[in-house]
């Protein structure tokens, strides 16, 4: 009888556990994935924008080096074969470029710029890091990780934006891609903030509670951007969806 109490026990934890756990997984599921799934578009690639400033100083070309070495050894940038280096040093300005391929083979690309303000003499040093998957954005939060941890090493923020790029295999018709648009905006509960529409281009701002950063434009606060276009090369409607903004061209 007491195995029986103890199993019938286990039974309601296990019944009352369910809901929970499917509440958790809707709420893991990545909303710009969402997005894209709504509009019934197939997925072509993800992008991650991450920089800030790291020092408010201006950094001789020696000291930049040594920071591309730490970049490359936090994310894992070893092959020595594919990785390329640009640099430019003039006066008050110095800058450099490292692309390669992380260990899970994605491709990053990274800029220190440093310079000097010609009006103030105050100096700043700059971090830009760019990667692209062809892959969903699974991987992507060790890097975001291991990028929050560098700034945090120089006792600054990061700017972090994401971005999906998909597409229809059919002509732009604007008034589907609204359509499509407003239903995912509505599956989401967010807010249009700002829209834009002309004969070949749609594009939306939007805040949603599904994504807890934001920037404002104006008074107003957005955390999603969504826009559609024509690629007439390929006779296919390509969909971008970003978060909190679109930082690649459309």
């Amino acid at each position: 009888m007491k195995g029986y109490r103890v199993f019938i026990l286990f039974a309601i934890i296990l019944t009352l556990l369910v809901p929970i756990l499917a509440l958790s997984e809707i709420e893991d599921e990545d909303p710009l994935m969402e997005i894209l799934n709504e509009i019934e578009a197939d997925f072509v690639e993800s992008n991650i924008d991450i920089g800030g400033i790291i020092d408010h100083n201006l950094m001789d070309i020696e000291e930049i080096k040594a920071i591309a070495e730490e970049i490359r050894e936090d994310l894992e940038i070893w092959d020595e074969d594919s990785y390329r280096e640009q640099i430019m040093d003039e006066d008050k300005y110095t800058q450099l470029m490292g692309q390669g391929y992380d260990s899970s083979q994605n491709s990053i690309v990274f800029t220190i710029s440093s310079y000097q303000n010609l009006e103030n003499s105050h100096g700043e040093t700059f971090l830009f890091v760019n990667c692209i998957k062809e892959e969903q954005f699974t991987g992507f939060n060790d890097i975001i990780n291991k990028m929050e941890k560098f700034f945090e090493r120089y006792d600054n923020t990061v700017d972090i934006t994401r971005c999906i790029i998909g597409t229809v295999d059919e002509e732009f018709d604007l008034e589907k891609n609204r359509e499509r648009i407003l239903r995912a905006n509505s599956k989401l509960k967010g807010r249009i903030v700002e829209q834009y529409e002309d004969k070949d281009v749609l594009s939306y701002s939007i805040f949603t509670p599904r994504i807890e950063q934001h920037i404002y434009t104006g008074d107003r606060r957005m955390n999603l951007n969504i826009a559609a276009g024509y690629n007439d090369e390929e006779n296919k409607t390509y969909i971008w969806i970003g978060t909190p903004i679109i930082t690649i061209g459309y």
